[in-house]
């Protein structure tokens, strides 16, 4: 259990020991040094983290709200193992807000922002190509991250703040149950690139459905 510690993680004078315990844990199973369903001992985290045992159970809770900890009362506590079943509806409700954000945002987008993303939606495309799925999350998330950035609606912002890393990170650990068709998306990420081009709105709006597989029937 390697929790990442370095001079940029350790907290300044105002900040509570308990955030910058939550920040080291979650960017740990974030990032995949604490693998999916890994147990996470008190006493080990004490040892790694420096820090006594309640902001660690703090820190616990809190992910365990955000749907990256499994929790069990007198018992321990876990990463949490997405479920592979439940692949094709995360995937939904992830998309769901990122289609809400791409309403909002692409009828006030100026033209270098619409470069910007339709730059950043063909580099997906070649992630698609290459077949590596890891690069290919992480363009992805490049592209939405940057078009919820330019979203008008603070409010959804936060929302999606919250919800989008638990929800990813549900995505990419149970991505081989989604038997995503990689030409395809390939494919959409160039229209989708084309569409921002040439203001094509609709069209962007309904890629990034089909992308998010909203509108279509789960897989058996």
């Amino acid at each position: 259990m390697p929790i990442p510690r370095s001079p940029e993680q350790s907290a300044s004078p105002r900040e509570l020991v308990r955030e910058r315990v939550y920040a080291q844990l979650r960017e740990a199973i974030l990032s995949g040094v604490l693998l999916p369903g890994e147990r996470l001992d008190e006493g080990e985290l004490r040892a790694w983290l420096g820090v006594s045992g309640t902001p660690i159970r703090q820190a616990l809770h809190t992910l365990s709200l955000e749907g990256l900890v499994d929790t069990a009362p007198q018992s321990h506590s876990a990463v949490i193992a997405p479920r592979p079943e439940e692949a094709h509806d995360t995937l939904q409700t992830l998309g769901v807000l990122v289609v809400g954000a791409t309403i909002l945002t692409l009828p006030q987008l100026g033209g270098a922002d619409r470069a910007a993303l339709a730059e950043l939606a063909a580099a997906v495309t070649v992630q698609h190509e290459r077949g590596d799925i890891p690069s290919i999350s992480k363009a992805a998330e490049n592209y939405f991250g940057s078009l919820v950035r330019l979203c008008p609606n603070p409010v959804l912002n936060e929302v999606i703040a919250q919800a989008a890393p638990s929800l990813g990170y549900h995505v990419n650990v149970t991505y081989r149950a989604l038997d995503a068709d990689l030409a395809q998306l390939a494919r959409d990420y160039t229209a989708l690139s084309a569409a921002l081009l040439v203001e094509d709105d609709a069209r962007a709006i309904d890629l990034t459905k089909r992308i998010f597989s909203i509108g279509t029937a789960s897989a058996a």
